[in-house]
């Protein structure tokens, strides 16, 4: 009988399969970059076919990595970036509009206006976006008389193709990123979709976060295989490292970002660090708050690149080699300022700048930046709730392969970091929720997926970590953004 479990995780940067043998060991993994594009400043596009394309090689690729064939996987599990849009065709399976991924700013000023008529929808969200992804469109209207018109997150689209075209859902921790969800029903916001003129057929249906979903088709897949898990990626990050009441974990990856458990409570605390929906079962939903660093892993990757710093190790090795940043402070904020400011029209800085700096302080104050704004975060989100900080932060992503920068971050904050023992805990947790939708785990032996390879503990004293901090907050943030 199968047992495997096959976690597909599309993400902003990386489309990668992992398959997971039922002790949450990743037995083969491959994966693939996503091509993005800048047709406007501030505009962000994929293009969803080839993601699509992208998704089926990957599948084959881990497949044979494991030495197994598709009828050797138990259930399969679906993670992915969170309120992108996408609009295809029901008849053809055709992607009629670009990827918009969830970065892409073109929907500011649609946004102020929506929140003037009463609905809180920020620039990230699809909410803010869709009427001009429909808008362009060709023959929408016509299509949209036919019911041929379908969008979603990239979550809904490529279930929709790995079915055969047999199921258009989404479960609520993809649904509610797009701002069309309402928390009071658990179903899609009427208000706001009549406000912007939608037709409803074109959303997808709302499913459980884990169940029998729906399933893979054997045209497609290469053998009928249920599709037991949706859910948001850091969301499932989360799960991965167990969703506790009061537990967190950073994902460093493209953006970094940090999600506190909050259990079954719904919490609003701040527009900056909004609640999120971790899962819903069975009428059962589990909340979360979460801090974003817009610019993460991409920050340094700009870092990098424009300082011509060299590859990813060399990057490690250069800021590994001085004990500061000897004054240099970087600012990680490419495409705004996220948690706790929540300034979408914020950019990123390199200051104190002098003639000590050398190529391996740039790269040093690159990581510290990044950890500094992590600080802040954490600092920020547990101070909004009664929970105590954690004794020690759970950390995943790619990010999170570099040892300089995880001591870098313990070191900053003071506490302990813990990586995740799957880097790709996004990937981790799809897997863990397709188990228990397909009845291969059950909630008590779980544990074993929520596993850790290495601590890193703080090397300089809390006083010197303050003063760093407060040096870097002296550089980088102009009087309006003076720390709460």
């Amino acid at each position: 009988m199968p047992e495997l479990l096959l976690a597909i995780d599309v993400g902003t940067t990386t489309v990668r399969a992992v398959v997971f043998s039922p002790d949450g060991a990743p037995v083969a993994m491959a994966a693939t970059p996503t091509v993005s594009r800048m047709p406007r400043p501030g505009w962000l596009e994929q293009d969803a076919g080839r993601v699509w394309r992208s998704v089926r090689r990957v599948i084959a690729k881990a497949l044979a990595g494991a030495g197994r064939l598709p009828a050797d996987i138990a259930a399969v599990g679906v993670t992915s970036q969170r309120t992108s849009a996408v609009v295809w065709d029901r008849a053809t399976g055709a992607p009629l509009s670009p990827l918009v991924v969830w970065s892409d700013l073109r929907g500011l000023e649609r946004s102020a206006e929506l929140r003037a008529a009463g609905f809180f929808v920020a620039p990230q969200q699809a909410a803010a976006k869709l009427e001009q992804v429909l808008a362009s469109v060709e023959g929408a209207k016509q299509l949209g008389r036919q019911r041929r018109l379908a969008w979603g997150n990239i979550d809904s689209y490529v279930i929709w193709k790995l079915s055969g075209g047999a199921a258009h859902i989404t479960d609520a921790s993809q649904a509610w990123p797009t701002g069309y969800l309402d928390p009071s029903t658990m179903t899609w916001n009427q208000a706001l979709i009549a406000h912007q003129s939608l037709d409803e057929s074109t959303f997808p249906r709302l499913v459980d976060t884990w169940g029998p979903l729906a399933a893979a088709s054997a045209r497609v897949f290469g053998a009928k295989v249920p599709i037991c898990a949706d859910v948001a990626d850091q969301q499932s990050a989360l799960i991965a490292h167990g969703d506790e009441p009061g537990g967190a974990k950073f994902t460093y990856g493209t953006s970094a970002t940090l999600d506190l458990s909050t259990g079954a409570e719904f919490l609003y605390k701040s527009p900056a660090s909004p609640p999120f929906i971790v899962s819903s079962v069975a009428r059962a939903t589990r909340f979360c708050l979460e801090s974003m660093i817009i610019s993460g892993g991409s920050a340094l990757d700009w870092l990098r690149r424009a300082c011509a710093l060299g590859g990813h190790g060399r990057f490690e090795a250069l800021a590994a080699s001085v004990p500061d940043a000897a004054g240099a402070a970087f600012l990680p904020a490419l495409q705004g300022l996220g948690s706790p400011y929540g300034d979408a029209s914020r950019r990123g800085l390199l200051a104190g700048l002098n003639p000590s700096v050398s190529p391996a302080h740039i790269a040093r104050a690159g990581m510290e930046g990044l950890a500094f704004r992590a600080r802040e975060a954490l600092e920020h989100l547990y101070g909004l709730t009664g929970f105590a900080l954690p004794e020690a932060l759970g950390v995943d992503g790619g990010v999170a392969s570099n040892d300089t920068f995880l001591q870098v971050q313990a070191d900053m904050l003071g506490r302990p970091v813990r990586r995740h023992a799957t880097l790709e805990a996004t990937a981790c947790g799809a897997a863990l929720c397709a188990g228990r939708g397909a009845g291969v785990l059950s909630p008590g032996n779980v544990g074993h997926f929520v596993r850790y390879d290495k601590t890193f503990e703080p090397r300089i004293g809390a006083d010197e970590a303050q003063a760093r901090f407060n040096q870097w907050r002296s550089l980088v943030y102009p009087q309006e953004h003076a720390p709460p």
